[in-house]
């Protein structure tokens, strides 16, 4: 692409306007709009909505869903070969594409020994899956304004006042620190280890608190722990007035529709366990049922069972957080705070991680992959089970796989599942259309292209933002523009840069231009910055090219 008018680029330069990302275009209502709620959350502050609704994006390709559902027979030919290169006794695998548990493959027996069926109703354990769904207990408690998570933890669990800082200059443990494992915990405490035969007691947890060494000043360093989260699980029956596992099924499992989950293999009706297994200390690769561990006050953080279809629910939810709407809320937690917490967690602030990094998000793990963009996962890992979860919320996919041996490479198959999704071509991310604001302001720049008039741009500009010298220059190279080109309109091709700028493609009489425009956030938006380019063809509406990949992806 040339530009039309290199004098119009320099004398515009100056105009651009860089409006904040997190205020809406439009115009704003004058009194609050009245919004549903998660059952049982505190009523909202205040809010002034758009009147005009944004754009909810949308998948480019009406046959995405078509196209990914005929991957099952290739989804379900790769679980079939992890499960025999693994040795697996079961393995449940799962996708879920948008809110529905889309495929399965359930292969297997429940024990190496007696046999049995498998099906998407058969527990298994989750480990440390469980962490997401006890960090949703802590965000639907501070929803609930029952809790802070930037308040001192100490305030709900005194005993960890006891513990001793690095430094003097180090501040306390918060319940975001718990959260994001950045507490300065170790990954295990020093009570007593989870066994066969016994539970491990709060008062148990607790003790050891006092005098307890915290490896780096809270907020400066990221280490993985299970005592955090044990810590965490203390944290919401303090909260919430109610034993742990009573509050989970009450708020957070029984509004997701995980009627299967259970925290006791006792709880399970017969013939519906996965019973847990190990690898012998020999090469071939066997395995042997073991008794199950009792996590005990510690289970918030790895004692959950559930099945796939309890597991597929929850990924279905978690997905459907996405992307950002008008809609009205349901379920066990806001919209907001599940999109609150697929973001990378630091410093008390939540933000998309870079192309390639990878960090904690609120009871997930982040991460930018530089093919499948914004991923959020989890692993499991516990005494004879084996879990992974992998989102895709900006493509609307997840998968879930569940093994009742330790050890198994589960996020490898993860991985593999998601890459035969991609090859159908079918898993593009969403793409967001224009605003009405931005898509006005660009309609009134192509309606003066090859005009004699210009008044309906003049109209659309910032009053006072573009100096008389500047106007002169932009209204001659339109001009020379329409010369060339003739007369234009938008062509149907948009890349969107925020709700308030965005690229436009222009059809023409005698060629193609490119339209970047950009409004303010006033209730009639107007005009603060525009260039325009000559193009051979439509502009890109998917992903960018390689030169606009972050550099770590490049």
């Amino acid at each position: 692409m040339r530009t039309i008018d290199d004098r119009l680029a320099a004398l515009l330069a100056a105009a651009v306007f860089s409006a904040s990302p997190l205020l809406l275009c439009g115009c704003a209502s004058t009194a609050p709009a009245p919004r549903a709620v998660a059952r049982g959350a505190a009523a909202p502050l205040d809010q002034r909505f758009a009147s005009e609704p944004a754009p909810t994006p949308r998948f480019p390709d009406p046959e995405r869903g078509r196209k990914l559902r005929a991957a099952a027979a290739d989804v379900q030919a790769l679980a079939r070969r992890a499960a025999e290169r693994e040795r697996l006794p079961a393995l449940a695998l799962g996708v879920v594409i948008d809110e529905e548990l889309a495929i399965q493959a359930v292969l297997g027996v429940r024990d190496a020994a007696a046999g049995g069926a498998v099906d998407e109703h058969t527990r298994f354990r989750i480990g440390s899956v469980t962490k997401p769904l006890t960090a949703a207990a802590i965000l639907r408690l501070r929803d609930e304004g029952r809790l802070s998570i930037d308040a001192p933890a100490a305030r709900y669990l005194p005993a960890l006042s006891g513990v001793v800082y690095p430094t003097r200059d180090a501040r306390q443990i918060t319940v975001r620190d718990l959260l994001t494992h950045s507490s300065g915990l170790p990954r295990l405490g020093v009570f007593p280890p989870a066994s066969t035969s016994r539970d491990v007691t709060e008062r148990e947890i607790l003790a050891t608190l006092d005098g307890f060494g915290l490896e780096s000043a809270p907020g400066t360093a990221t280490s993985y722990s299970n005592l955090g989260y044990s810590l965490l699980g203390l944290v919401v029956a303090r909260a919430a007035g109610v034993p742990y596992r009573r509050y989970m099924s009450d708020a957070v499992l029984g509004p997701l529709g995980m009627r299967d989950a259970a925290w006791d293999p006792s709880q399970v009706p017969p013939g519906a366990l996965a019973s847990p297994h190990a690898r012998g200390v020999d090469d071939d690769g066997a395995v042997a049922p073991i008794q199950p561990w009792r996590l005990g006050a510690s289970e918030a953080t790895a004692g959950l069972y559930a099945s796939l279809a309890d597991m597929g629910r929850f990924v279905g939810f978690e997905l459907a957080a996405w992307p950002a709407r008008d809609a009205p809320e349901a379920g066990a937690l806001r919209r907001s705070t599940v999109r609150e917490s697929h973001l990378m967690a630091r410093n008390g602030s939540a933000f998309p991680a870079a192309g390639g990094d990878d960090g904690p998000g609120l009871g997930w793990h982040v991460r930018e992959d530089c093919d499948l963009g914004h991923v959020v996962f989890h692993n499991g890992l516990i005494d004879g089970f084996s879990a992974s979860v992998t989102l895709l919320p900006q493509r609307g996919v997840g998968v879930v796989a569940l093994a009742n041996v330790a050890g198994a490479d589960l996020e490898s198959l993860n991985a593999d599942v998601l890459g035969q999704l991609a090859a159908t071509g079918a898993m593009e991310a969403r793409v967001v259309p224009p605003s009405p604001p931005v898509r006005r302001a660009a309609q009134a720049v192509a309606s003066v292209i090859g005009r004699a008039r210009t008044g309906a741009l003049d109209r659309r500009l910032r009053p006072g933002w573009f100096p008389e010298a500047h106007l002169a220059s932009l209204r001659e190279a339109l001009r020379d523009a329409g010369a060339r080109v003739g007369a234009c309109a938008l062509d149907g091709s948009a890349v969107v840069e925020s709700a308030t700028a965005a690229r436009f493609g222009l059809r023409c009489e005698r060629g193609a231009l490119s339209l970047a425009v950009r409004v303010d956030t006033s209730p009639d938006a107007r005009i603060t910055s525009l260039s325009v380019e000559e193009q051979t063809g439509a502009i890109a509406r998917q992903a960018p090219g390689p030169s606009d990949r972050p550099a770590r992806c490049r």
